[in-house]
């Protein structure tokens, strides 16, 4: 069976590694970046691998919530069904910044953009036979702590790396939030650490080709991904977080329910603006 999948970030590193495994299987794939020409340059790539693969890129903002809509209502219009969603993009930024919206650029791409892009293709994934939602956290949440204030005032970060820590906490809870509120329907929700992995997120890293010279292959880090959107076994399996195949209990603070509510609640007030 062809199953529609979205991948975010797939133009490189773990995104493009699980958009080439899942459109080898034959699934229907749409890689969505803010770069489309490099997004375009990975589905030439794909293509070559396979001629058969059906695969596509669209342009998407994740931090801009009108594009985040845009782009929402155009994958709706392609795909009434989407059968897996991959919430991938990341970025690190060395030196903290604001997006225009006003959020500080880490937590408001890979929490608040990711929460908006789910909110708007939840009924898409719930038309599934069996819908799921992969989540890719880091094994850095156990160092994140969740500072409202800093949302919207990077000052409040010493670095970079605590805002990075703070928004891979918020995709955990998120992940165990969502799970919560889909439990009795045919969507399942996980997240993965996929270990150190050498990907473009670290290129404002000092000593970045040595740094990435010591890690695993995006390939090998996008194993438990393709795992989580694709095995049999994990049909019954919502609101866990996996490293290497394996169950991990994660962070005190990425099982705090009362915290998880309270971002949740947050993330649903921006879905007006």
């Amino acid at each position: 069976m062809t199953r529609n999948v979205l991948i975010t970030g797939g133009n490189s590193g773990i995104g493009y590694e699980l958009a080439l495994a899942l459109a080898a299987r034959g699934d229907r794939v749409v890689i969505a970046s803010r770069d489309q020409a490099r997004s375009q340059q990975a589905v030439d790539e794909i293509r070559a691998r396979h001629a058969d693969a059906q695969i596509e890129a669209l342009p998407l903002d994740l931090g801009d919530a009108a594009d985040i809509d845009r782009f929402a209502a155009e994958l709706l219009a392609r795909m009434p069904t989407l059968d897996v969603l991959a919430l991938n993009a990341g970025l690190y930024t060395l030196k903290l910044r604001r997006l225009p919206s006003g959020y500080e650029a880490m937590i408001g791409v890979m929490h608040f953009g990711h929460f908006r892009l789910t909110m708007r293709l939840l009924e898409a994934l719930q038309r599934a036979e069996q819908g799921r939602i992969v989540v890719t956290s880091s094994l850095m949440h156990r160092f994140g702590r969740i500072d409202e204030a800093s949302f919207t005032d990077p000052s409040r970060h010493r670095t970079g790396i605590s805002a990075y820590a703070q928004a891979k906490l918020a995709n955990l809870l998120f992940t165990r939030e969502l799970a919560r509120r889909l439990a009795g329907t045919p969507v399942t929700v996980n997240a993965f650490h996929p270990g150190a992995v050498a990907t473009g997120i670290y290129r404002e890293l000092p000593l970045q080709t040595l740094i990435t010279a010591l890690m695993l292959t995006p390939a090998q880090g996008a194993d438990t991904a393709v795992w989580l959107a694709t095995a049999p076994e994990l049909r019954h399996v919502s609101g866990e977080y996996f490293v290497k195949r394996k169950l991990q209990r994660g962070s005190a603070a990425s099982r705090n329910v009362a915290l998880a509510g309270r971002l949740w609640a947050l993330s649903e007030a921006t879905l007006s603006g």
